[in-house]
């Protein structure tokens, strides 16, 4: 899912710009965490500055999963994990001598175990996703230069 925003450029520091969104649907933006919230419904977005100035007006992609993905990621995963960990626990014999418990321990043990590595692999994942779906800008809108015409 691509979600498409119109802001403001605020200031420009090095090689990132910070840009000002109103967001028209709040209600995406709410868990997406590519902004961070500023107040009375505004969000502010960090960018590739290319040639941005402040008070540019540009229109900004930012790439979102899907609930689904997040549904699969959060949940599904590490739940279907634990129960796989937990049926190879209890049917492993080799499993429950190596750990010195029985078939029930070795399920609850097992389990667990297997659920936190799933765990720990969404979130990496999740924060991947996050690394290569950055926002970027896809138009610039400058205002009138002094001379009437754009800049």
């Amino acid at each position: 899912m691509v979600v498409h925003e119109h802001g403001t450029v605020e200031s420009v520091e090095g090689a990132r710009a910070r840009v000002r969104l109103q967001p028209a649907r709040p209600e995406q933006c709410a868990h997406c965490r590519a902004c961070r919230p500023a107040g009375q419904g505004v969000v502010l977005l960090q960018v590739e500055a290319g040639d941005l100035r402040p008070g540019d007006r540009v229109t900004v992609e930012v790439p979102l999963p899907g609930p689904w993905h997040a549904i699969g990621l959060v949940l599904a995963m590490p739940l279907a994990a634990m129960v796989g960990g937990a049926v190879l626990g209890a049917e492993s014999r080799s499993l429950q001598q190596a750990l010195g418990l029985g078939a029930d321990a070795a399920a609850i043990l097992t389990g667990l175990a297997v659920a936190v590595v799933a765990l720990v692999v969404t979130t990496w994942r999740e924060r991947r996703f996050r690394r290569r779906c950055r926002p970027r800008i896809l138009a610039v809108h400058r205002p009138p230069g002094p001379e009437g015409g754009f800049a």
